[in-house]
Parts: structure tokens; C-alpha cells; sequence
């Protein structure tokens, strides 16, 4: 591959990632910017871009991008698929409105408002295990706890601040883009969460909870405590999320028990694949959300939510996905990998420090669009590559980017969940931000130090 090819390739590289920051529509960024740089490749000498040819280059082209999307669609893509629709079922029900209540009612009896604020960042963060809508989590936050951190004398802006930052590692097998990092370094998504999240998340969450108590308490004495936000609706509300029983708390937790049980690691004679705990526990919550309800015609209306929400992250996740793999094909396919390989070489990173470079890529890309997903997808793809080229399993490497396109979103003022509780607590986005960096930036450093030294 000729170098002038590779720097045309960074070229369209950098175009790319302005057109994603600009807000141009990603999957059609993504395949364009995949479909020049198989082109840049043709013409720098590849042989072929796929195994088995067409017969005519410009098909070829084409034919990549299918062959990328069925694999795809048969491996992570079916994982991602059913973890979307199941997480809709459980919306449907009640069952992810009532598991927020029940987990968040111990928290009514702490009392000091800064210590309840710590608590409210590291409860909410575990339900991220379960609902991993960052919007979506902050506003049930917004309805379960949000008044009671006030009632104990936190400040709104701080009670806001914690809130709107409680999501900031997505974890397997609920997230989606957790299970695409598991699948391209070769892990099951349990593994993954258990060997490497999980040993990760647990210093880096505390850390954030303490630097939101010092944060919080400084701007408060500096700035003030903000306007109160209106409260009217929001009792309204908490008793709309309790009407589900209580005990539909347990559907949305059902399959990581039974993924935590049934694997290589613990029961090696059984085992359960992620789509199938899905299914099984989708089908337990349907019997007895109909035996509960005496409806049968609603419990099965309701269980259609299920492939209502395979079809709503078809094309919003996998979709993506079959696009952001095809650019980083060509990102291989013109040399840039081999440039990155090089580089790494010659600066003397290795692996930790080709993550730090490629996390703080994304970070960056995460803050200025409000969404890591988009470049965390169209990076994550060339990791093996990369991995392979430095020796490595590419794990912590993938463990870095893959925390970093989740946990920096809180400090972009155009994030959707900052945009949402800012305007709940009556600010500007921007003073959101000013509470929410440090803390965000405290659990980044302290997540690519885990890693680097304990998990690589």
C-alpha cells in the first residue's frame, strides 16, 4: 500500500470525524466514509476486497458490506437485538420502573445530604446493570430520588449534577455496545463483565462518589444552590412507576443471575448463551405477567414490545454497527491500522498506551457530539488488528475506549440526559457540565490506571 493512499485515508479519517461532530446522520458518514477508503485501497493496490469475488469491482464493494452485516447480524448483532427487545418488555410491563423504586427506597434513610449524594451516584449507577438509557435512567432518578436528596438539604444543581452523571460504564450483557466489545476480543459478554468490568467499575465508581461530595460541596459554598426545580407531577409520577407488584423488580435482573450461573466459569456441564437467558426470561415474565394481570389479550399485546424493540435497535444500534465495521475495514484495508501499529513502535506505547490515545480520541468525540457511541463503534472494530500487531489480547486496550465513550457523555453540554436534567433543575447546560467534568474526569484517570496496571 502506497503511503499517499494512507495519508488520503487520514484524510478521510479526520473528514469523517468532523462530519460526526457537525451531526451529520452517522450511518450514512460511516459508509460513505468506508466506501472511499475501500476505493483509496483498490486503487492502491489491493488485490480484493473479498474472499470469494463477484466478478465485477464496483459489486465487490457491495458484496464487503453484506458479507460484514451477516456476520454481524449472526454473532453480536443477535445479542445487541435481543438485549434491546428485552429491555423494551420490561419497560412495557413496569417491571424497569419498579426495580428503580425498590432499589432506590433504601436510600430514605440516610440523612446527610452529601453522603446521600455519594450514595444516590453509586445506587444509580447500578441500575445501570438494568436500564442503559442514560436519559432514560436519569429521569426515573429524577422521579425516585430527586426529591428525596432534596428533602435532606442537598442543593437541586448538586442533586441534578449526580443525576445527570449516574451512567458511566455500560455494562454487559444489557448494553449494547459492551457486548461489541466483548465479541471482537473474543470474550463471552459475562466474561467480560466479570473478569474485566466489574474489577474495573467497583474503584473507579467510588472514586467518582467521592469527588461529586467535594465537587458538589464547593460549588455550593461558591455559587450558590440554584434554583429549586417544580415539583408538581412528580408524586404523581413515583405512584404511576409502583403500580407493577413489587416482586416485578426480579424480571429485569432474571437473566444475569441465570448468565452468572450457567457459564464456563462456575457451571461448566450448563450453559446459557445471552439470547437465550433473554428469550427464557422473557417467556417466564410474559406467563406471569398474564397469570397477575387475569388479561390475556393485554399480556399479549404487551409481550409484542419485545420485537417492537429488536426492530427499534436494529436501527439504532446494529445498523451502526454493520456501517462503522465496513469503515473500519477500510481504515485496515488502506494502511492506517499498519500507520497507527508504527507509530505506537516508534513513540514506544505498547498496548496501554495505544488505549490511552484511542480512548482519549473517543472521549473527545464523546464530549463534542454527546454521544461516544458513534466513534466507539467506528474504533472498536480495529482493535484486533492493532492487538495482534502489538502481541496482545487487546482487552484492557478495548476496556479503556469502551468505559470512555460511556462515562465522558456527562461533561458534553449537548448530551441528551444533561440537556434533559438540566432542564428539570432550571440551568444552563454549561453549569451543569461545570459539576459534572471533574467527577467525570477523576473516574477516567482512575479507570486507565485499573487497567493499565491490573488488568492488561
Amino acid at each position: 500500500m502506497s503511503t499517499t493512499v494512507t495519508w488520503l485515508g487520514v484524510l478521510v479519517l479526520f473528514i469523517t470525524g468532523w462530519a460526526i461532530v457537525r451531526k451529520y446522520q452517522v450511518n450514512m458518514v460511516l459508509f460513505l466514509g468506508g466506501l472511499v477508503l475501500n476505493v483509496l485501497a483498490l486503487i492502491g493496490g489491493l488485490d480484493s476486497l473479498v474472499a470469494k469475488s463477484t466478478g465485477f469491482i464496483g459489486f465487490d464493494l457491495i458484496e464487503l458490506l453484506k458479507t460484514i452485516s451477516t456476520s454481524q447480524v449472526a454473532g453480536v448483532g443477535f445479542i445487541i437485538l435481543i438485549s434491546g427487545g428485552f429491555a423494551a418488555y420490561m419497560q412495557a410491563i413496569g417491571a424497569s420502573d419498579r426495580f428503580v423504586s425498590v432499589c432506590t427506597a433504601p436510600l430514605s434513610y440516610i440523612r446527610n445530604p452529601y453522603i446521600i449524594l455519594a450514595a444516590v451516584f453509586i445506587f444509580g449507577h447500578c441500575l445501570s446493570l438494568v436500564i442503559t438509557s442514560a436519559a432514560g435512567l436519569a429521569m426515573l432518578m429524577v422521579v425516585t430520588v430527586y426529591p428525596l436528596i432534596i428533602r435532606v438539604g442537598c442543593s437541586p444543581l448538586a442533586a441534578a449534577a449526580v443525576v445527570a452523571s449516574v451512567l458511566a460504564i455500560g455494562y454487559a450483557p444489557a448494553s449494547g455496545t459492551a457486548n461489541l466489545a466483548a465479541e471482537l476480543v473474543h470474550l463471552e459478554p459475562i466474561e467480560y463483565f466479570v473478569r474485566y468490568q466489574l474489577p474495573m467499575a467497583v474503584p473507579t465508581i467510588l472514586s467518582m462518589a467521592v469527588a461529586h461530595v467535594f465537587v458538589q460541596y464547593y460549588f455550593d459554598k461558591k455559587d450558590g444552590t440554584g434554583e429549586a426545580a417544580d415539583m408538581s407531577g412528580i408524586a404523581a409520577k413515583r405512584e404511576a412507576l409502583d403500580k407493577a407488584p413489587a416482586f416485578y423488580a426480579l424480571f429485569p435482573v432474571m437473566p444475569i443471575v441465570l448468565l452468572l450461573i450457567f457459564n464456563k466459569m462456575v457451571f461448566k456441564t450448563v450453559t446459557l448463551s445471552v439470547p437465550t437467558a433473554m428469550f427464557l426470561c422473557w417467556f417466564i415474565a410474559f406467563v406471569i405477567d398474564a397469570l397477575v394481570r387475569r388479561d390475556v389479550r393485554t399480556s399479549f399485546d404487551l409481550s409484542f414490545a419485545m420485537f417492537k424493540g429488536m426492530g427499534s435497535i436494529l436501527t439504532s444500534t446494529v445498523g451502526l454497527i454493520f456501517v462503522a465495521a465496513f469503515f473500519a475495514k477500510g481504515l485496515q484495508n488502506v494502511g492506517i491500522v499498519d500507520l497507527l501499529l508504527s507509530g505506537a513502535q516508534n513513540l514506544g506505547l505498547g498496548s496501554t498506551g495505544m488505549g490511552v490515545v484511542l480512548s482519549a480520541i473517543i472521549g473527545v468525540v464523546t464530549v463534542l457530539t454527546g454521544s461516544g457511541v458513534a466513534a466507539f463503534t467506528s474504533l472498536a472494530h480495529i482493535v484486533p488488528s492493532v492487538a495482534e500487531g502489538l502481541g496482545v489480547d487487546g482487552v484492557a486496550m478495548m476496556l479503556m475506549m469502551h468505559t470512555a465513550a460511556e462515562m465522558l457523555r456527562a461533561m458534553s453540554p449537548v448530551a441528551g440526559v444533561i440537556i434533559i436534567v438540566a432542564g428539570f433543575a432550571k440551568v444552563n447546560p454549561l453549569t451543569m457540565v461545570k459539576r459534572t467534568a471533574i467527577p467525570c474526569l477523576v473516574g477516567y484517570v482512575v479507570m486507565l490506571l485499573v487497567t493499565a496496571f491490573f488488568l492488561s
